[in-house]
């Protein structure tokens, strides 16, 4: 795992893909210039990431299939980098 603290609340993965806190119940990912904002619940020892069924970045372009298979495995080795476990749920549009 190779990750590095950018600033608070704001680390980066080897892979270039960064991951920071926005706001109390939300992440965002950062790859290649475009951000997708992420629902999170915070918990003791660990966090749930609420993944949409569809990946987009927040401009509504699609996430492209290698992006796509990164998310989780970068956001897991960040926030074991800050201490805690990761856990993910799909969400489907309302």
């Amino acid at each position: 795992m190779s990750v590095r603290e950018l600033r608070s609340q704001e680390a980066q993965h080897d892979s270039g893909a960064i991951l920071r806190s926005h706001g109390k119940e939300a992440v965002q990912f950062e790859l290649d210039g475009k951000v997708m904002t992420l629902g999170v619940e915070r918990g003791v020892g660990g966090d749930v990431f609420y993944l949409p069924v569809v990946l987009r970045w927040d401009d509504g372009s699609p996430v492209e299939d290698p992006t796509a298979a990164l998310l989780r495995p970068v956001i897991e080795e960040i926030n074991a980098f800050w201490g805690s476990g990761s856990e993910f749920r799909e969400v489907r549009p309302e």
